[in-house]
């Protein structure tokens, strides 16, 4: 970018640039000895690009890099902007002139505007992440090296039986994690290194990673050319490095520290190949520490989950027993021990060093480690009973994990992640409706898919799609009033005033300028063939709509537009497309409810039992006020006219409950259109009334079409064994189609139910 080289006012205007930057190269103090704040000539060619003197930072060159950007006026995307939170971060960023800033962080600040979560459940359906994490606790330093070399020759077992099928190669790996006495020694992981050499472990398939000394530095972890098994480190391996092989995060510090292994934990989460295996403990992630207060390094263990973006609930503590204490040689049947041979904790604590008896380590790994190939490579005979046992715990806590996610995708929560829903206020049905009314499942519309291998006779929910087949753009009419539009450019923005309200501006300055002078450069042919171009690109997203028909059907509108609708299309194309998004989308409706009313009366659609009422539901804002409503709190209404009704059902003995339904996310009338009725009410007799009000202003074709459906529906679900009743209640007026109702007609049927 410094050099210019195909960076200029030209390639900026007419395609995509993308700007991969450093914080180090625009964050500082002492700007004026940064590249990106100096004169450069090179860029020289912006300097009349976007004269407006209001873009420029002062006391800074025209020319800077800097001000080229702050021209651009660019979208900018943060990663890891946990670390972009200080004042000289901030103003950083302000110096871009951005015109919208997306953070990417797995640890969002304190008042962050959150668009998106992606949390544990989505990344483990996406097969991306190894969770949950097993962590065990051991007695000894012994212990540790055991459990973990152990379970790394299991994992590697199962990883050579799925390569055997699959051809996915895994060599699982095991980070120790060492603890210095203080910050200039060094000893503490080399002593890991001697211990796991000692052991009989090949110096090929250990590696060392700390601030001073990188072995791994120009490996390949991923190649199957690459030997190492065991990286040693302290707490190099932080943010910027992962490898999926590494599963197993064993701490070999002494008993009385608290390791630290926030910083490295998210370093053994990530999925080899993003995809699942067969074995499911090759899809888990594994610690293992000897801390003598097990409850603080689980702590630890959360800390590092939640600065990987994650929870509590991604970890397991499987139940300790005396296997803990016992390794079982499975192939002589005889029964080990493994004895504390350092001298006390006391004198452990004093000493600040890692001792293991790696002579006893050898004899207990002798025969997982044995090598019968004669090239190095340790294969796995028998497991010992206690490794099998950390195994079947795992499996345990993987499913109960599993459980746990399936439990969270049923309820009325689906998709909101763990820790926003710890945040949310909840309000539970009422004991006296609750055992009803869980047991009660509203029907809806349905349609038969393909047998299957299991079963002749399935059944899904019907949605629009199922409407779409069929349809064609080739015989619809191309009529549509452009004489309304109006074309003038124009911006909604809220104004710098202390009232914060939107307002709208006429677009000037640089860029309905340049916008012009661009378009008037173009020749006619190119300009409309560009519009027409843009307008099938938005409409054509909708994958009912065929490409090629429909960019003949905007041809063909387009030849039957004036020239001076074609002048100004070339100027303003936004209304356009507009008006033909919203002709289209009218004729896709219009045979979508031909097509719901054919299948419904061949009985291709049908109506079934499907939905069932939360145990609880959250909504924003409640009211409580009114007696006989389901849950505790229901959601607060729209208008007075709907609360009315409500307080007026509710005065009435043979009303049971009633429950306000919420909109887009709870009970729908899935027909030709989605229909939220707006309320819910069963009758002392089991009646299920579906209730929609609507003002005076409202009675228009749209709500025809949902109370005629609604009446559809309505005579369909009461097949089902239950009856059932739709009412589209409206203040004063009594439309004559079916399913309409004034609001007092309408109490004077409900009354007598």
């Amino acid at each position: 970018m410094l050099s210019g080289q195909k960076f200029d006012p030209v390639s900026v205007d007419e395609q995509l640039s993308v700007f991969v930057l450093s914080y180090d190269s625009f964050r500082t103090n002492k700007k004026e000895g940064r590249k990106a704040y100096q004169e450069n000539g090179y860029l020289a060619s912006f300097k009349d690009y976007k004269t407006e003197q209001s873009l420029l930072l002062a006391d800074t060159d025209e020319t800077a890099l800097i001000q080229v950007i702050r021209k651009l006026n660019p979208v900018i995307i943060v990663d890891e902007s946990h670390h972009a939170t200080s004042k000289l971060s901030i103003e950083m960023l302000e110096n871009f002139n951005p015109s919208f800033v997306l953070d990417l962080t797995a640890t969002p600040k304190e008042g962050s505007n959150i668009i998106s979560f992606v949390d544990a459940k989505q990344l483990k359906k996406e097969e991306m992440i190894k969770l949950p994490v097993i962590v065990y606790n051991r007695r000894t330093q012994d212990d540790v090296f055991i459990s973990a070399i152990s379970l790394r020759q299991k994992l590697e077992s199962e990883s050579q039986k799925e390569e055997a099928i699959t051809g996915r190669y895994i060599r699982p790996i095991v980070l120790f994690q060492a603890e210095p006495r203080n910050q200039q020694d060094s000893t503490t992981y080399e002593k890991v290194k001697k211990a796991l050499l000692e052991i009989g472990i090949p110096e090929e398939q250990i590696a060392i990673k700390t601030a001073d000394r990188d072995d791994i530095k120009n490996q390949n972890l991923l190649s199957k050319d690459c030997k190492i098994r065991y990286i040693i480190t302290v707490n190099a391996l932080k943010e910027g490095w992962d490898c999926p092989f590494a599963y197993i995060l064993a701490t070999v510090a002494n008993r009385s520290s608290i390791i630290d292994v926030e910083q490295i934990l998210g370093r053994i989460l990530r999925m080899p190949s993003a995809k699942a295996n067969k074995s499911t403990v090759m899809n888990l992630s594994y610690v293992i520490t000897s801390s003598a207060n097990f409850f603080a390094t689980c702590e630890k263990v959360v800390d590092g989950l939640n600065a990987a973006g994650f929870s509590s609930k991604d970890y397991r503590v499987p139940e300790e027993a005396e296997y803990d204490n016992e390794i079982f040689d499975t192939n002589n049947k005889m029964q080990m021990h493994i004895e504390d041979y350092r001298e006390s904790e006391e004198f452990e604590s004093e000493k600040e060093e890692i001792i293991v008896n790696t002579d006893f380590l050898k004899g207990q790994l002798c025969d997982i480690l044995l090598d019968k190939s004669g090239e190095g490579f340790y294969h796995l005979e028998e497991v010992d009973t206690n490794t099998l046992l950390m195994v079947r715990e795992a499996e345990i806590q993987n499913a109960a994990y599993l459980d746990e996610l399936d439990y969270c995708e049923s309820t009325a929560f689906e998709g909101i992640p763990d820790e926003v829903i710890t945040k949310m206020k909840t309000y539970s049905m009422k004991n006296e409706f609750a055992d009803e009314a869980k047991q009660l499942k509203i029907p809806q519309f349905v349609v038969e898919t393909r047998p299957t291998l299991f079963s002749n006779h399935e059944i899904t929910l019907l949605e629009k799609e199922n409407l779409y087949k069929g349809f064609t753009l080739k015989d619809k009419d191309t009529q549509i009033d452009f004489n309304s539009i109006e074309v003038e450019m124009a911006r909604v923005d809220v104004e710098d005033s202390s009232d914060g309200v939107p307002k709208a501006f006429q677009i000037k300055g640089y860029d309905n300028i340049h916008m012009k002078e661009w378009f008037d450069a173009q020749p006619s042919e190119k300009k409309r063939r560009l519009c027409k171009d843009m307008i099938c690109k938005k409409i054509s997203r909708n994958n009912a709509i065929n490409d090629y028909e429909l960019d003949e059907y905007v041809g063909r509108i387009m030849d039957n537009m004036t020239e001076d609708q074609l002048t100004d299309l070339e100027q303003s194309y936004y209304p356009y497309m507009s008006a033909i998004e919203k002709k289209v989308n009218g004729l896709l409706d219009k045979y979508a409810s031909s097509q719901f009313d054919i299948l419904l009366e061949q009985e291709h659609i049908t109506c079934e039992p499907m939905y069932h009422m939360e145990e609880s539901i959250a909504p924003l804002k409640t009211i409580s006020s009114i007696p006989k409503s389901l849950y505790v709190e229901e959601e607060q209404f729209d208008n007075e006219y709907e609360k009315k009704v409500v307080w007026e059902l509710s005065a009435l003995e043979n009303i049971k409950w009633w429950h306000r339904n919420i909109a887009r996310k709870g009970f729908a009338i899935n027909g030709a259109m989605n229909a939220y009725p707006d309320l819910i009410v069963m009758t002392n007799s089991g009646k299920i009334l579906l209730i929609e009000t609507k003002g005076d202003q409202l009675e228009n074709d749209e709500s025809k079409m949902k109370s005629e459906m609604g009446a559809k529906w309505a005579a369909k679900a009461s097949m089902t064994g239950r009856l059932y009743k739709y009412y589209m209640v409206f203040q004063t007026k009594n439309p004559d189609y079916k399913g309409a109702y004034s609001y007092e007609r309408f109490m004077d049927i409900v009354k007598e139910l």
